[in-house]
């Protein structure tokens, strides 16, 4: 039986926990939700937990790769979970994002290795369910007549220092001069797997999807060996620790951060200088009875959740039991799904950084198979809550309040939805139940309440954030009580001041065709909120002598900066810059960090294939919090294609962003 804690009280380095409050909740037989929201010392915190338990008979955990390839636009969390028809999920691995987006580490679907491993920490699925944390570890071979060469990896490209398997499952090739391959028909084997093949034919690599069985070989191996000729047999034996043929499942991440019950320090930790900087994280865990934890904590955003940094991510998995807990990919990227009660699919349940929800490479995911149609029932929303005894904006004696109701059976699915029978709340201060009905009258749900008399904090929340002129502007009031619990506020009587203008609407208030600038503050039961909306943008030049950038990516080197230290004005949107081109073709990006130390490269410029000064202007993403430092500007070989081996000079001058809010 899942339990989740009654309280968290995770150790240092967690902050101090000051209030606190969860609503779990049953997503099928086998799996539940829960929400934390915790004030803490540092800040306030939003924990999202699915605790899924392997135990069950109808309960099964599996990997999901976006769009079936390696090789992808990126797919996310909510698309892959209803593609599978998961009932809930987690993102997974570290992935080249913005180029290949391919996973970094090991995947493992249904026996069948996909990928394989790097030195960092991976999750595994055993046949029979059981979850480990650790290193997975790869050896392989490919013989055919006299000669051996090591292989050495499964759909990666080009191939390193052996010959290189492919499938199907990777994707697209991209191209790469002096790479042989061949390709292979199975004789005693399935298509991937390991077995003999026959070589149908061998020529130069060429750009475009795998088909078939394919093995490559770079320089490295023709240096060692003549590929194999048409005709010539192939013998392909290769496995990792553990087998793939003994889970259903692996996917990578990292760090591991608790092993045994005890927080740990990964040597293998993916970038180990983010260890102490505070974002959105994501992890499982596994406690003693093998219940496994898939948890996303929300950052970013200072007024309702702040994030952790690794040693506390740790540090919560603890709190809730675990023996063993890893990192996935964090930052934007955290996602966590899964089908609420009275949903047909499931649904995004943290707040991703980005504004929205991120392509990633891959995941983790729950199924269950329990039956559909046992014993419908009714559940309604919300099913517990806290508000105020105006919220009803009349007289609250005689309130009458309808919920949203849905009819679900004993696996969580959705029957049909509901319509309910409006009932009157108690306006009184205090803890109250109260009874619901669907219009049938033949189902019945309970839902549990608190009156608050007082309102400890408000905020106003702008949609959208940064209007343009002439559009309309919602402003949505939010509050939370003294232990950290949101408020419903339903149509409470509010007092609004709009640019010194008062007037008394609902907690949402509509404004049309906004023109400028404007403050905007509101009144509840003695809180107050205020804050300005910027409306429109305006460019603002940034004061720096002209930069060079003297380059030669000849021979082996992965990139050339130019290093720099420039604070970006505002809050921007954009960032801007002139760039005088050579039309070498050599891809432009620029590095920057955020207010938490983290970094972020955005690419400038595909290509420099211009010559003379040009204007460049990229979008800043939504989880690039201010304040932003430029760090550096800087040219790679290669961003996925074919690499650009040139040497040259590059300048840039005029360095501008676009900032909210009309030109004072």
């Amino acid at each position: 039986m899942i339990a989740f804690p009654a309280a968290l009280a995770p150790p240092a380095p967690f902050p101090l926990v000051v209030s606190q409050a969860h609503a779990p909740e049953f997503v099928a037989p086998g799996i539940r939700r829960d929400e934390y929201r915790l004030m803490t010392s540092d800040g306030p915190l939003v924990i999202h937990v699915v605790a899924v338990d392997p135990n069950e008979p109808t309960v099964r955990l599996g990997a999901v790769v976006a769009h079936d390839r390696m090789i992808s636009a990126g797919e996310t969390v909510s698309s892959m979970a209803r593609r599978t028809h998961a009932v809930a999920g987690i993102n997974a691995d570290y992935f080249d994002i913005t180029n290949t987006n391919q996973p970094l580490n090991v995947v493992v679907r249904g026996g069948v290795l996909e990928r394989t491993p790097s030195k960092r920490v991976a999750l595994t699925v055993a046949a029979g369910g059981s979850v480990a944390m650790g290193p997975v570890s790869f050896a392989g071979t490919a013989t055919y007549g006299a000669t051996q060469l090591p292989l050495t990896t499964v759909n990666e490209w080009p191939p390193q220092g052996g010959a290189g398997l492919l499938t199907p499952a990777y994707g697209a090739l991209a191209a790469a001069p002096g790479v042989v391959v061949a390709h292979l028909e199975p004789l005693d084997t399935i298509a991937g797997t390991p077995g003999t093949y026959r070589v149908d034919d061998v020529g130069p690599a060429q750009p475009g999807p795998v088909i078939g069985t394919t093995l490559g070989f770079g320089p490295a191996a023709l240096a060692r060996a003549a590929p194999p000729a048409p005709g010539d047999t192939v013998r392909l034996a290769f496995d990792t620790t553990p087998p793939a043929g003994t889970l259903t499942a692996a996917v990578g991440g990292g760090p591991l951060l608790v092993s045994g019950g005890v927080a740990v320090a990964d040597p293998n930790s993916p970038a180990p200088e983010e260890t102490n900087v505070r974002f959105p994280v994501a992890g499982a865990a596994r406690e003693p009875d093998g219940t496994v934890l898939f948890i996303v904590v929300d950052g970013r955003r200072a007024a309702v959740s702040i994030g952790l940094t690794r040693p506390q991510f740790a540090a919560l998995m603890l709190a809730f039991g675990a023996v063993d807990g890893m990192a996935f990919d964090s930052g934007g990227s955290a996602t966590l799904v899964a089908r609420v009660l009275g949903d047909a699919e499931p649904a995004v349940l943290n707040d991703p950084s980005d504004g929205i929800e991120r392509p990633v490479a891959d995941g983790l995911f729950a199924y269950s198979d329990a039956p559909a149609g046992l014993h419908p029932h009714l559940i309604v929303r919300p099913a517990s809550f806290v508000t105020v005894p105006n919220a009803s904006g009349a007289d609250p004696a005689v309130a009458m309040t309808r919920f949203a109701g849905a009819i679900v059976d004993d696996a969580g699915g959705l029957v049909r939805r509901a319509t309910t029978l409006p009932v009157a709340l108690d306006p009184l201060a205090g803890e109250h139940v109260v009874i619901v009905h669907d219009e049938t009258g033949t189902y019945a749900a309970r839902v549990s309440y608190r009156v608050v008399e007082r309102i400890a904090r408000l905020a106003i929340v702008p949609a959208p954030a940064d209007p343009p002129p002439g559009g309309d502007v919602t402003l949505d009031l939010r509050a939370w009580d003294a232990a950290g619990d949101e408020i419903r506020l339903g149509s409470a009587a509010t007092a609004w001041t709009i640019d010194g203008v008062a007037s008394s609407h609902p907690p949402a208030l509509r404004i049309a065709g906004v023109r400028h600038d404007f403050s905007a503050s509101a009144s509840l039961d003695g809180a107050t909120s205020t804050i300005v909306v910027r409306v429109g943008s305006h460019p603002v030049a940034i004061a720096q002598p002209e930069l060079a950038l003297p380059y030669d990516l000849g021979g082996n080197a992965r990139a050339q900066y130019a290093n720099v230290a420039i604070d970006l004005p505002g809050e921007p949107l954009s960032f801007g810059i002139e760039a005088f081109g050579d039309g070498s073709g050599v891809p432009l990006r620029a590095a920057f960090v955020n207010r938490y130390g983290e970094k972020h490269a955005l690419t400038l410029a595909r290509h420099v294939d211009w010559t003379g000064w040009q204007r460049l202007t990229i979008a800043l993403p939504p989880d690039l919090n201010p304040p932003i430092r430029l760090t550096a500007i800087y040219v790679v070989p290669s961003l996925g294609g074919p690499p650009v081996r040139a040497a040259g000079m590059l300048r840039f001058r005029s360095l501008f962003v676009i900032v909210p809010g009309m030109s004072p």
